[in-house]
C-alpha cells in the first residue's frame, strides 16, 4: 500500500514536471512561448544569414539602438559601433554558419536570453565554393539577451564565445 502511494506521488511529480519547467515567471500561455522562442532562434538565424551572405549592413538592425556585440576582437556598443564593426569585413567574404543547440529561457515579457553553439566554414571565393582544407575557421557559443521591441524581438546583446578559432593567413 505504502509503495503504491509513493509511485502515485511519483507519476504526479513526473507528469507535472513540464508545467513547472515552463518559467513561473512567465506571463505567456504554452503557444506564446512557443512564439518567443521560435522568434529569439529566427533572429540569431537572420544574424547568420546576413553575414553568409555580406549583408553586414543589415546586422545593426538587429540589435537594440543601445545594444552590444562582443567577440574577441571586443566590444561594440550602440548601431553605429556594431555597423563600423561589421564594416570591416571583406566584402567577398562568404561563409556557412551552423547554429545549433538553442536553449531559450523567458524571463520576463520583455526578456529572452538563448545559448546556443555555431560552427563556421569560410571561403573568400566569389563562387561561395568551401574548400574542406584548414575548414572549419570557428567554433563556439553564442550568449544572448533579447528584447522585445514592438511587435519583434531583438537583441540587446550578443557574445560570441569562440573554443576554435582558425586565422586566416
Amino acid at each position: 500500500m505504502m509503495y503504491q502511494r509513493y509511485l502515485s506521488v511519483g507519476l504526479l511529480l513526473l507528469l507535472s514536471t513540464p508545467l513547472m519547467a515552463e518559467s513561473p515567471k512567465s506571463p505567456y500561455s504554452r503557444e506564446e512561448l512557443l512564439i518567443v522562442k521560435n522568434a529569439c532562434i529566427e533572429l540569431g538565424n537572420r544574424y547568420a544569414h546576413y553575414l553568409d551572405s555580406g549583408q553586414n549592413e543589415k546586422i545593426p538592425e538587429l540589435f537594440d539602438e543601445h545594444g552590444s556585440w562582443q567577440s574577441r576582437s571586443g566590444k561594440y556598443t550602440g548601431r553605429e559601433d556594431i555597423k563600423l564593426a561589421f564594416s570591416n569585413r571583406p566584402k567577398n567574404r562568404r561563409s556557412v554558419h551552423i547554429i545549433t543547440n538553442h536553449l531559450v529561457e523567458v524571463q520576463s515579457e520583455y526578456l529572452a536570453e538563448v545559448r546556443s553553439n555555431f560552427v563556421t566554414y569560410q571561403t573568400d571565393q566569389a563562387t561561395g565554393l568551401v574548400s574542406f582544407k584548414d575548414q572549419p575557421v570557428r567554433v563556439g557559443h553564442y550568449l544572448d539577451e533579447c528584447v522585445r521591441d514592438g511587435d519583434k524581438w531583438i537583441f540587446q546583446s550578443r557574445k560570441m564565445q569562440s573554443v576554435f578559432d582558425r586565422q586566416k593567413p
